[in-house]
């Protein structure tokens, strides 16, 4: 009895966040079904109410506890294992661009390591903010779940505003367009058309940080929109008009709780820029290929003891 109530317990911790992002859409899908039934406007205005509600600097405490309970649950459940190659040559006090790999289906590890709540984030990145989506910060609940997790609207201008101010910045370069060519026997990471971090990093002389996630791929099965339903133009097209792929993607048992899967993350060493006010295309190109040749490195080092030995990385 005790080992299927810590089961239970564990089980709605970690899926706190993703749960309430599934359960949401489903309530507002269910809700349009049946207008215009009383039940279901009255459902739709107070979803329009929360969407509306203020975003506050700010966590809660209750909300930070919670937070902290939910990323100390996912980290065991999935045995998370941080590596950091050069620990030393994270510095405190400097502020850095962070690029992280893959996005999957969800980056659903990147919070438990780079949460300003994680029990594990490295001290030199304790006032990192994760950049997602916006269309997280338009979802009723959501908006404020992803908020209190340290997460910010994944845009130039937030980008600029929190370097200035000290802060480092947590992108996944290849966004939401990386899940057009993910797959269950390879790691794909759109990256070579993705200019503007590195543009902005350049532009407020902050290191690039290469992080590399193994396992968190495989916490999800998913069908995805494209190919042999769309064409594959199409489907980018959408993508990038919404800010997401519409898949079905679903963990243990079919609910939103993630596969057990062991997850490693690794943060390779920062890769010194120059602070250019205006970079040149050139410039630009020389350290996105730099930060490419570094996340293949940082790939190949650790997939063996990862436990992906076979794995390969696709560079889009």
């Amino acid at each position: 009895m005790k080992g299927i109530l810590k089961d239970a317990v564990t089980a709605v911790a970690i899926s706190i966040w993703i749960g309430a992002l599934f359960g949401v859409i489903a309530s507002l899908l269910v809700a349009v079904c049946y207008l215009p039934s009383p039940l279901a406007i009255c459902w739709l205005s107070l979803m329009v109410a929360l969407t509306l509600l203020p975003l506050k600097e700010k966590t809660p405490e209750w909300a930070a506890r919670m937070t902290r309970f939910s990323l100390r649950h996912a980290i065991q459940y999935n045995k998370l294992e941080l590596r950091i190659e050069d620990e030393e040559a994270l510095r405190t006090g400097r502020p850095y661009v962070v690029g992280y790999e893959p996005h999957s289906a969800l980056p659903t590890a990147m919070p438990m390591v780079f949460c300003e709540h994680s029990p594990i984030i490295p001290p030199a990145l304790r006032s990192v903010r994760v950049l997602a989506t916006s269309a997280c910060f338009y979802c009723p609940v959501v908006r404020h779940l992803w908020w209190w997790l340290g997460g910010r609207p994944a845009s130039g201008s937030v980008m600029h505003a929190m370097l200035a101010r000290g802060h480092s910045a947590l992108v996944c370069p290849g966004g939401v367009q990386e899940c057009l060519y993910m797959e269950h026997d390879r790691e794909a990471v759109y990256l070579t058309k993705r200019t503007g971090f590195v543009r902005i990093a350049l532009q407020h002389g902050a290191p690039l940080v290469p992080v590399f996630c193994f396992g968190q791929t495989d916490m999800y099965h998913w069908v995805k929109l494209g190919p042999p339903l769309l064409p594959q133009a199409l489907t980018e097209r959408i993508a990038r008009t919404i800010k997401f792929l519409p898949l079905l993607m679903y963990g243990a048992w079919g609910t939103p709780v993630p596969r057990k899967v062991k997850v490693t993350t690794v943060v390779g060493k920062p890769i010194e820029l120059p602070k250019v006010a205006q970079p040149s295309k050139e410039q630009i190109q020389e350290y996105l290929d730099e930060f490419i040749a570094q996340m293949k490195g940082l790939f190949e080092r650790h997939k063996a003891s990862a436990g992906y030995p076979d794995l390969q990385l696709v560079v889009i």
